[in-house]
């Protein structure tokens, strides 16, 4: 059978996609879902019809002469259509069978009158043809104001429409497919289980390397290897449901997300059932201007064993011997949580990071900086292997603390020599810019200090104004919690999160765009005004993890504006229009 009329109806759904983002956030799992097999392989699901074809049209509008004027036709067309109900959800089930290059999809379409969807027409066993071009389209009666949609009439009168099936929905997604499901305008979820043969071909493939894992490493390396595969296919086996979402807000922004259930009571599922408060660790850093700025609470008994377990295998696994020099598991051990920021710099050429500082909540600061001297003194014991590879490092931490601004701070510095490393040369990297470029110098270099209450602060260069800075933070003082344009930013993440993070759009663009005139790629450049950063986050609790990245509105259109403006100076100097 020609597959032309598949390939439209997909074409419609995959039109609609970038107008799907325009959605506004609708609470609960749409009633489409109810209608969608438990065993079904994959599953998108639109909320409601309507507000999707009403921003279709807006989103082209916003795009000017970058948008797809096909869409605005695919809207009028659905429509149009006699009997649709574009108030009521919708969903695409799709299924593939073995050396199937793409799926087949039904879809679940919502109708106000189905008589009128079929134009009248008798059925004929049990199904009502719809021409679509050269090719037709198979119609089927749900019943409760839902039509079947499909192009092989065979799927469409066999497909299991029957009602029920939002409560094992609801159990395979889990927290945190629950989470995706209510806060997004359009969703896509996998029941993982359904492709267990192809996880196990993946998994033999990878276990498969375990030879030249020893080969490489040696036994003990090979010991890790294994643990590491069978942990492996315990979370690949554990595994329920993956789920992604995309939601659009006018007046907030866009977000997207990614989401992992694992199976309840399964050993997975115990790593990820944690309390998350990672904005905590916002009040104990200076208000600064900044590129990255990111907090983790790392106090929950599932984070604090999967992040112990994976620093096991990467030491277990190193081969150069480097790794032998840093106690990991030590390195994490008593630590509760904290928080890095990567401030922003004016002068990249004289260091990208002198700006960056650490807030570290530790059980015992004290012990914390002596472990961390010790582990710099022991350092270079462990070197050979780099040193065979050209690589020289030097690192030493000073003996006794140094009082700078009141406070007493131990000075550590680091160096590293790669001009002689191994494909350095053919690279044509120069070794001693890109350290100069990261650091100001050969290394990086800093201050440790004991800040607040179980606190630890750590620079990464001797800059003495930024230590009493984020010392006083430590303290309370001047901090980063009352950022208005942080708040924006955050009130679009989900609750309970171990992690946060936001990127400074307007810092990088104002420290990137003078580079960028200095060598030419563009005429001029206008500072950019202060923006809502770029926010992320991440929670583990409810046995699964959800990953959310967001775009504020405001630094949408400011970057929408950066472009148009670009593309009239190419214009303008000859160069034609420039397509995005």
């Amino acid at each position: 059978m020609q597959r032309s009329a598949l390939r439209f109806s997909r074409s419609m759904l995959c039109c609609s996609l970038p107008a799907l983002i325009a959605l506004p956030a609708i609470a609960g799992t749409p009633e489409a879902l109810d209608r969608v097999p438990t065993d079904t392989q994959a599953v998108i699901v639109v909320p409601e019809l309507g507000e999707l074809l009403n921003d279709i049209n807006t989103i082209n509008r916003i795009l000017g002469d970058q948008g797809e004027p096909m869409l605005n036709m695919v809207t009028a067309m659905i429509r149009g259509m006699p009997g649709i109900n574009i108030d009521g959800s919708m969903a695409a089930v799709l299924s593939m069978e073995e050396h199937q290059d793409e799926p087949d999809v039904v879809m679940i379409v919502p109708v106000s009158n189905y008589e009128a969807f079929t134009n009248g027409q008798e059925a004929v066993n049990g199904l009502h043809e719809m021409p679509m071009g050269d090719q037709s389209m198979y119609v089927r009666d749900l019943g409760d104001g839902y039509a079947l949609f499909g192009e092989i009439a065979e799927d469409v009168r066999n497909y299991n429409g029957a009602k029920g099936n939002l409560t094992a929905h609801s159990a395979m997604l889990g927290k945190a497919g629950g989470r995706i499901a209510d806060h997004n305008d359009i969703f896509f979820y996998v029941n993982i289980p359904q492709f267990q043969d192809e996880i196990d071909m993946g998994l033999q493939e990878m276990e498969s390397q375990g030879e030249m894992v020893e080969m490489m490493g040696g036994a003990e390396a090979a010991q890790a290897f294994d643990q590491m595969a069978n942990t492996m296919r315990t979370i690949a086996n554990d595994a329920m449901s993956f789920a992604a979402g995309l939601s659009f807000d006018q007046a907030s922004g866009i977000s997207f997300d990614f989401g992992l259930q694992f199976k309840d009571d399964s050993s997975t599922s115990g790593y990820f059932n944690n309390d998350g408060d990672a904005a905590k660790y916002f009040s104990k850093v200076p208000s600064m201007d900044y590129f990255l700025a990111a907090s983790y609470d790392m106090s929950g008994d599932g984070i604090q064993q999967l992040i112990g377990e994976y620093m096991g295998w990467v030491q277990k696994m190193d081969t150069t011997g480097a790794m032998d020099a840093f106690n990991l598991d030590e390195m994490v051990k008593g630590v509760n949580g904290g928080i890095q920021v990567l401030g922003a710099s004016d002068n990249v050429m004289g260091g990208l990071f002198t700006n960056t500082l650490y807030y570290a909540d530790v059980e015992n600061p004290g012990a914390y900086i002596d472990m961390v001297r010790d582990m710099y003194a022991d350092m270079g014991d462990h070197m050979e292997q780099m040193q065979q590879a050209g690589i020289a490092m030097e690192a030493s931490v000073d003996d006794e603390p140094t009082e700078i601004n009141g406070v007493k701070a131990y000075g550590y510095q680091m160096s590293m020599d790669m001009t002689q490393a191994q494909g350095m040369n053919q690279m044509g990297a120069n070794p001693a810019m890109i350290m100069q470029m990261m650091f100001g110098g050969n290394g990086p270099s800093g201050y440790l200090a004991e800040a607040g209450e179980n606190g630890l602060v750590a620079t990464l260069s001797q800059n003495p104004t930024l230590l009493s800075k984020a010392v006083k933070a430590a303290n309370g003082e001047n901090t980063m919690a009352n950022s208005a344009a942080i708040s924006k930013t955050r009130a679009m993440l989900p609750d309970n999160r171990v992690m946060e993070m936001y990127i400074g759009a307007d810092h990088l663009a104002n420290t990137a765009g003078p580079m960028a005139m200095m060598f030419g790629l563009i005429p001029e450049f206008e500072p950019v005004e202060s923006l809502p950063p770029l926010g992320m986050a991440m929670t583990a609790d409810g046995g699964g993890m959800l990953f959310r990245t967001v775009i504020p509105m405001q630094t949408i259109s400011k970057a929408m504006d950066i472009v148009e403006e670009m593309g009239a100076m190419q214009h303008n100097n000859g160069g034609g229009q420039m397509d995005f």
